[in-house]
């Protein structure tokens, strides 16, 4: 019986463990190459080491879309992860996407 509660508790620890390791995010940032914020302007690692990418020159010309406010979970292509706008397309911006939770490539906005 003893085992048993034993054996009942090391499997509720293990799972609040693993629960609590889930909140944190993949990777803390000892090594982090770029910082960026996301749409509460809070600052995530946003380059990754292990992940190459062309220096940063300057900033893209026009600005980023809005910030969607609802994800409609439909996608035309994959989208590319990037730091900063020279990680992207010259018609492109490197810009927080809330639905994946990271800074993407997006077309830019002239208006």
């Amino acid at each position: 019986m003893k085992v048993q509660i034993l054996a009942a508790m090391v499997v509720v620890a293990t799972v609040v463990a693993m629960t609590e390791a889930s909140r944190v995010p993949p990777y803390l940032g000892r090594d982090c190459k770029h910082w960026c914020k996301d749409n509460n302007q809070a600052l995530y690692c946003c380059g990754p080491p292990g992940i190459t990418y062309p220096p940063f020159i300057r900033k893209h010309p026009g600005k980023c879309p809005s910030v969607r406010s609802t994800c409609t979970g439909v996608r035309s292509s994959r989208p590319k992860f990037c730091p900063h706008d020279d990680a992207c397309e010259f018609r492109s911006k490197c810009c927080y996407d809330a639905c994946v939770k990271h800074h993407v490539c997006k077309t830019v906005e002239f208006y």
